[in-house]
């Protein structure tokens, strides 16, 4: 069983300096950028989590609510503010509570993904998928080159709950590379987050060339 946790709970720092707000709020394609991802990831994940569930860890209301009208299961996060390590833990700890009060037992893997890649694929995100079912740590990459998401296995959780300000679960899984298999995007831009306004327009206009 997988259970995933998106995490959406960033501070938005070097976005916020162009004055444009919350990366994750602003448009992609028309449409705030969260729907596009929340949207892809429910479309990749049907049939595929054997029983678990999507947790969205957000600070925005906006974001949580969206989340519950995908069937998904919003976390409320307010500690993100501190570091990266606050949205990896309170994910997680929602996960490892609710699926076993659901489903009688924990997840066997969990899967972090990011918000803020829109470029990012439903098709690969399923073939990452089912690579984790098979896997003991993964990561989706390029070039040999580690990327978001990441997936752990519940022998992990430990290691992830004791993470501190804004590390976040690629310092756990550096210490298991031998361990992790690695899951080649389709694109490299597929591996690519938003950071700054500069990014997003020019992903958009990557997008409209590639079409």
């Amino acid at each position: 069983m997988i259970d995933l946790i998106l995490l959406a709970a960033g501070n938005s720092r070097r976005f916020r300096e162009s004055g444009r707000g919350n990366k994750l709020l602003n448009p992609w394609k028309g449409r705030p950028m969260y729907r596009t991802v929340l949207e892809r990831w429910k479309e990749a994940s049907e049939g595929m989590l054997d029983g678990g569930a999507v947790y969205v860890v957000s600070r925005e209301y906006e974001i949580l609510e969206a989340a519950e009208q995908y069937g998904m299961i919003p976390v409320y996060s307010p500690e993100s503010a501190q570091g990266i390590s606050w949205s990896v833990r309170n994910g997680l700890c929602a996960a490892r509570r609710q699926t076993p009060e659901r489903t009688g037992r924990q997840a066997d893997h969990y899967v972090f993904g990011v918000a803020d890649q829109p470029m990012l694929t439903a098709a690969t995100i399923r073939r990452f998928l089912e690579k984790v079912r098979a896997s003991v740590y993964a990561c989706l990459a390029w070039e040999g080159q580690t990327g978001n998401p990441v997936a752990f296995p519940e022998k992990a959780a430990e290691e992830l709950l004791g993470l501190e300000g804004d590390s976040g679960g690629k310092k756990v899984l550096r210490r298991h590379l031998e361990e992790c298999t690695m899951v080649s995007a389709a694109r490299a831009e597929e591996l690519k987050d938003i950071d700054t306004l500069e990014q997003l327009q020019e992903a958009e206009q990557e997008m409209q060339q590639n079409r």
